[in-house]
């Protein structure tokens, strides 16, 4: 191994600038895991309304941050020892890394596209099983009603037409300001008689509500996978101009 002493400004600048760039590299690994953790459970607790195609970019982005951990202790090594065998093969690595994410990102896009008729139709299907024993739509119905304050998928006059709506001739509990037992029943039937209801549920549908966070989840993942592409080709241009450093210092 060469002396530092001995070594040019610019060699050293690049290599300490590498060094840092993967202690970046590996906590961006660590953020990537993490905000594919937080999309992965949003599409895991609501299952019911999404297919298990959007499961796959937030699995992968989980994978994506590991593999990056490993990637950027070759790139730490490689630029610490100067070691130009660990440097190819961190370069090798990123080169495979990007084309999968490029083709993530691609399935992203796509994916964003069709979320919203994707969101729509679900929703209408699993209403229809609301009320059935131990139904899980009953319970992703519930939830959703509950946590993001909303009632039916474009309005709560969306319940009427279903089965559960007639029934009890109203809308879910999980509709109420105050949640209570049979809170939501019989508000269709007073609806001639006056009675002022509409203060005592959500009225706005779940429809927008619900896309805007799926949107906003699928985003976070393409956002993710963007910004550590930026970061890998800053990576490949450091650590091959380190490696032709290296080999021109050694040619002297």
């Amino acid at each position: 191994m060469a002396d530092p002493q001995m070594k040019g400004c610019g060699l050293l600048t690049v290599k300490y600038l590498l060094f840092f760039f993967n202690l970046i590299f590996c906590i961006s690994g660590i953020l990537l895991i993490a905000v594919g953790g937080v999309a992965q459970e949003f599409f895991q607790q609501y299952i019911q309304f999404f297919e298990s195609q959007y499961e796959t970019p937030a699995i992968t982005l989980i994978i994506l941050g590991a593999i990056t951990l490993v990637v950027s202790f070759f790139g730490c090594c490689g630029a610490k020892r100067e070691n130009v065998t660990m440097l190819q093969i961190f370069i090798c690595l990123m080169v495979v890394i990007m084309m999968c994410e490029v083709a993530a990102v691609i399935a992203v896009a796509v994916m964003r596209l069709d979320i919203e008729e994707l969101v729509k139709r679900n929703l209408n299907k699993t209403m229809d099983h609301f009320g059935q024993t131990k139904s899980l739509s009953t319970f992703a119905w519930n939830d959703i009603q509950l946590n993001h304050r909303c009632c039916g998928v474009m309005s709560y006059l969306d319940w009427e037409k279903i089965q559960y709506g007639v029934e009890v001739g109203g809308v879910p509990d999980s509709c109420c300001v105050e949640t209570n037992p049979a809170c939501g029943h019989g508000i269709f039937g007073s609806m001639s008689s006056g009675y002022d209801f509409i203060s005592n549920i959500y009225t706005k549908g779940c429809y927008q509500v619900f896309k805007d966070a799926a949107i906003s989840n699928v985003g976070a993942i393409g956002g993710g996978i963007a910004g550590l592409i930026f970061f890998q080709l800053l990576g490949i241009f450091m650590s091959s101009h380190l490696i032709q450093s290296v080999r021109n210092y050694e040619r002297m």
